[in-house]
């Protein structure tokens, strides 16, 4: 599983293959896709993205709603809209529980909570702000965005550092 898309770099791509190669690729949205193509190519990995982030990107799966979905056992895909319309976090949820959230949630060296960015917000804030709301129904321990700085706190003080971002943003709303 590769979540988002780098750069093609040859490196990178050689190390890829020696973990054994891509099958699939989860694009949280838009905006993170890079070479997604070039990575489809040479891995022939099925790519999955929102129905709503699709016409900007070809893709093999969709995801659809805001129903969280199964993608198999352990990983989930919660749809998050609200940086773009159809923005969606990958929770994978094993021995560890990682949350991968793309430009949806990160946490702040300056400031040391977990935050949102609201002035990369291109859909909606209060839609983003209901989105965080939702991550409070799932367990996880782990925050990794696209950008920002990522997170660990045990599961019931990462459920607290969300929901007092929740509280942040409907105060900045």
């Amino acid at each position: 599983m590769l979540v988002d898309s780098p750069r093609f770099a040859r490196p990178l791509v050689r190390r890829i293959e020696e973990l054994g190669g891509v099958s699939t690729m989860f694009l949280s949205h838009r905006d993170d896709v890079a070479d997604h193509e070039k990575f489809h190519a040479h891995f022939g990995c099925d790519r999955i993205i929102h129905t709503h982030e699709g016409r900007a990107v070809r893709a093999e799966r969709f995801l659809d709603g805001t129903t969280p979905g199964e993608l198999d056992p352990d990983l989930t895909a919660i749809p998050t809209p609200g940086h773009t319309k159809g923005h969606a976090v990958l929770l994978y949820d094993n021995r560890f529980l990682f949350l991968f959230t793309g430009d949806h949630l990160a946490w702040s060296p300056n400031y040391k909570p977990l935050i949102a960015f609201r002035r990369h917000n291109w859909y909606s804030w209060p839609g983003t702000i209901r989105s965080m709301a939702r991550l409070l129904d799932h367990r996880f321990e782990w925050v990794l965005p696209g950008h920002g700085r990522r997170a660990h706190y045990p599961a019931p003080l990462m459920h607290q550092k969300v929901a007092e971002c929740v509280e942040w943003m409907k105060r900045v709303a």
